[in-house]
């Protein structure tokens, strides 16, 4: 919901507060170096920590793992310039959700190896931790959770056990007033090697559409 004071929009200011604080972040150094170095190998690229696009009014957001080097990295939007992208877009729009969901992931900066650390997980959380406050405000609010890193990022944000919400694809969980829905992660490891078909994606994203759009 927006609030205006005297003309001026409080909610674009706290979210530009909180956009410039994201791209001011060195708090993962080795992510940090590994950014600088590719601002020099790869001037064309984005190379810095990537924000969530869509509004926040969206009921369904999705949330994966990290942006992928010739993806988000890249293009500076999740989702966006690689394979795993293409498939999320095209499930959105076989599902009629495109352009009615927001799109992150728990952890904002290009990871080594495509693979954050604990530590990097949990220094991100704080980011995360605003877009799902942000997203809590909506009527039917629904998280779907690409991969293990995301589901756990997100129960921590949430502050629940591990151990009480397991993940498993198709998985559904209810925390705090959000429904949570688990999915394998669209990578094209995983599409490759069959253990997320087209149709598995299109199910979950459409059935987490569902229950965000009842």
């Amino acid at each position: 919901m927006q609030v205006y004071n005297g003309g001026v929009n409080i909610e674009n200011i706290v979210q530009e507060s909180a956009s410039r604080k994201l791209l001011e972040c060195r708090k993962c150094r080795r992510l940090s170096n590994q950014l600088e170095r590719l601002r020099d190998s790869h001037p064309d690229y984005w190379n810095k920590p990537v924000a969530g696009s869509g509004a926040d009014s969206c009921s369904l957001m999705i949330i994966g793992l990290a942006p992928g080097m010739h993806g988000a990295n890249r293009s500076g939007v999740p989702f966006v310039g690689d394979s795993s992208g293409n498939l999320l877009s095209e499930v959105l729009k076989a599902s009629g959700l495109a352009g009615r969901v927001k799109i992150t992931n728990a952890v904002k900066c290009l990871p080594i190896k495509n693979l954050p650390s604990s530590r990097e997980v949990k220094n991100c959380s704080r980011f995360l931790i605003r877009e799902i406050e942000a997203h809590q405000l909506n009527t039917s609010p629904v998280l779907l959770l690409l991969g293990g890193v995301a589901h756990r990022a997100t129960i921590s944000a949430l502050g629940g056990k591990q151990s009480d919400f397991r993940f498993a694809h198709g998985a559904v969980h209810v925390m705090d007033g959000v429904t949570l829905v688990d999915s394998y992660h669209c990578s094209r490891y995983n599409t490759q090697t069959g253990r997320l078909t087209y149709q598995m994606f299109l199910d979950v994203v459409t059935a987490a559409g569902n229950m965000a759009y009842p």
